[in-house]
């Protein structure tokens, strides 16, 4: 009998960003099958599943789930015993890239639109319900907390401002050191 040899590629750079993408996309299993797959140059579905103790039919799953999504590719060929195809994935490494940066600049926009927000506004809140107003939703509340009516404060967002303007330096400095 033929034994099976897996053939390993450098390690895919594996980071949350990554993780967070695979997830969103085919949940916890999906990382799971990801992660294999980012180790290993093609694994057969069989194998995956051995390896990762779970049916084949969920792992065949995300792995269309993946291919659909343009993240893993697949090698086709035929066993000469039984006539049947043999399908050997492997993760399309481009497209990760691709896809992780993509839904950075994403971020990146919604960072920088609450961070607008946050730098064109004043706001007030109530220390007990936790509610936050802007200015002017203030002055039509006539400065009270719409759930208990008490008075409400002066609230000081310079700290929301100061870890989105961390947040969207770092992304940056992320997504200059990718040329997609």
């Amino acid at each position: 009998m033929k034994r099976t040899v897996y053939h390993y590629y450098p390690l895919f750079e594996v980071d949350e960003s990554f993780i967070a993408v695979i997830k969103e996309l085919a949940g916890e299993l999906g990382v799971k099958v990801a992660l294999l797959l980012a180790n290993h140059y093609e694994l057969t579905d069989e194998q995956i599943a051995k390896e990762l103790d779970m049916k084949i039919n969920d792992i065949r799953k995300i792995l269309y789930i993946l291919f659909d999504n343009q993240l893993v590719l697949y090698r086709r060929i035929r066993d000469k015993s039984t006539g049947w195809f043999i399908y050997l994935w492997r993760l399309n490494r481009d497209n990760v890239e691709f896809l992780v940066n993509m839904k950075k600049r994403l971020v990146l926009e919604k960072l920088e639109q609450r961070l607008n927000y946050e730098k064109s506004h004043v706001f007030f809140y109530c220390p007990e319900d936790r509610v936050r107003v802007t200015f002017e939703d203030a002055v039509e509340l006539s400065f009270k907390c719409p759930v208990c009516g008490k008075p409400l404060k002066s609230f000081d967002n310079t700290a929301i401002i100061t870890f989105l303007e961390s947040k969207i330096k770092k992304l940056k400095g992320e997504l200059s050191k990718t040329s997609t």
